[in-house]
């Protein structure tokens, strides 16, 4: 970023910082969210051997306010489901795999992402079910954000993203995660009106003009998706006739999105990503970083074969990855130095990272998590007939994709990070039996938060 987009984020965030400590709890929830596209880093911050000061609040900092707040620290008040088991047993293996690393600080930081995920899900978890966080106020923060998208890609000259991609002050598939993950919450709400199908509307267009593939194919998936959430409805028969229509309109949207952004940006990713399926003379390793990627897998797994057993069992160390790109593409690092090598955001696939930093007990620990969520969404679904369980459904494959290409265990408090949160405590915390009294909210502010209902 530049002096100038730097001074804005920093002035936006420290109002937010500020905000939050004073504003009614439901307000200070849409601050958090705000402050999340707040990344303020500059290309000469060494993330090796420091740790930044903006970056260190937006990540622990403002949620252990709002945790305080909440009075979150009682502890006794958690349900230890077994996803959160599995969660809490990967952050301690992490934490001793940092015994056997070169990149201790970064080690750290690992441990302090996956620290914060689980604390964000317990916050937000209680906050749904106390009427704090409300599809209204989620609503919001999505249009405030794009808004600050426009003004930092448009009229700040786009510091932070590059080839025109709309982001706010976080990368634009971050960016892109948690648009998909709103709208995933808006679609799978009761909310209903022009208002409510325009915003749709609008994140959508958002998610194609951000440039993020791997979202433009999860954001389709999500519409297809929710235009049959009628099959699960118990006791209802199939309306083949409204999912014949909802498909048509839902896929309707995002092809004039798309028409829109070719017309007007021809070269941009998603049209790039389009032409490897339509073009003859066009391949996937053609799309822009694929090849790269590529790359960076081959050598991973390359190194893996070549370890002893002991090795493989146990891993090289939290955020070691930083070693293999130093030595994959030195030239990277020769301006800034390998200081500025960021070992939690280099190899990006958490799976092959998982296993090459953490050996087998990391990716079978991470694996086992999803399994679980997987299976504990699937019984919900079942019991509510449907209902909010079913956001989890529509943004389970750009987790999925995210974890296979890109680096969303070190984004935790980022866009992504409290976008996926978001979505998976309301899917979870929502439903028939759990949905707030409209003055519930009110009793926690006043109570202090004695009156909340337990995580």
């Amino acid at each position: 970023m530049d002096l100038e987009s730097i001074f804005l984020a920093r002035v936006l965030f420290w109002t937010l910082c500020v905000a939050l400590l004073f504003v009614p709890l439901r307000w200070a929830f849409v601050c958090l969210i705000v402050a999340a596209h707040l990344d303020i880093t500059t290309a000469s911050f060494t993330s090796s051997n420091a740790i930044g000061l903006e970056n260190t609040v937006r990540i622990v900092v403002l949620p252990a306010i709002l945790a305080i707040r909440m009075r979150l620290w009682r502890v006794k008040d958690v349900d230890w489901g077994i996803p959160q088991k599995i969660w809490l047993a990967l952050i301690v293996y992490a934490s001793a795999a940092a015994i056997w690393s070169d990149y201790r600080l970064s080690a750290l930081k690992m441990v302090a992402y996956l620290s914060m995920y689980l604390v964000l899900y317990a916050m937000f978890s209680e906050a749904w079910a106390a009427g704090l966080l409300g599809v209204k106020s989620i609503r919001t923060a999505a249009l405030f954000t794009i808004a600050l998208a426009f003004v930092q890609t448009f009229l700040m000259g786009n510091m932070v993203g590059v080839e025109d991609r709309l982001t706010s002050f976080s990368t634009p598939q971050y960016f892109a995660a948690y648009l998909l993950a709103t709208l995933a919450i808006l679609i799978f709400s009761e909310e209903r009106g022009l208002f409510h199908y325009a915003s749709c509307a609008l994140i959508i267009v958002a998610i194609v003009m951000s440039g993020s593939r791997y979202i433009f194919v999860s954001t389709i998936l999500l519409l297809v998706i929710s235009s049959l959430r009628s099959m699960v409805k118990g006791g209802r028969g199939i309306d083949f006739r409204r999912i014949r229509r909802r498909t048509v309109g839902m896929l309707a949207a995002v092809a004039a999105a798309v028409a829109l952004l070719i017309s007007y940006a021809p070269s941009s990713r998603v049209d790039d990503f389009l032409d490897a399926f339509i073009a003859p003379n066009m391949s996937i390793q053609d799309v822009g970083t694929w090849a790269w990627r590529l790359k960076i897998y081959t050598e991973i797994l390359d190194q893996l074969s070549q370890r002893s057993a002991r090795q493989l069992f146990f891993g090289s160390g939290t955020s070691s990855g930083a070693a293999l790109m130093l030595d994959l593409e030195p030239s990277l690092y020769l301006q800034t130095g390998e200081d500025a090598v960021d070992g939690n955001r280099v190899l990006h696939n958490e799976f092959l990272r998982s296993i090459y930093e953490w050996g087998l007990p990391g990716i079978a620990l991470l694996c086992g998590f999803l399994v679980s969520i997987c299976v504990a969404f699937t019984r919900k679904i079942k019991s509510d007939g449907g209902g909010p369980a079913l956001a989890f459904v529509g943004v389970l494959p750009s987790i999925v994709f995210g974890l296979a290409i890109e680096n969303l265990l070190a984004g935790a408090v980022s866009a992504a990070g409290i976008g996926i949160v978001l979505a998976l405590s309301y899917s979870w915390r929502l439903g028939p039996s759990t949905a707030p009294e409209p003055a519930e909210a009110e009793v926690y502010e006043m109570s202090g938060g004695d009156a909340a209902v337990g995580v």
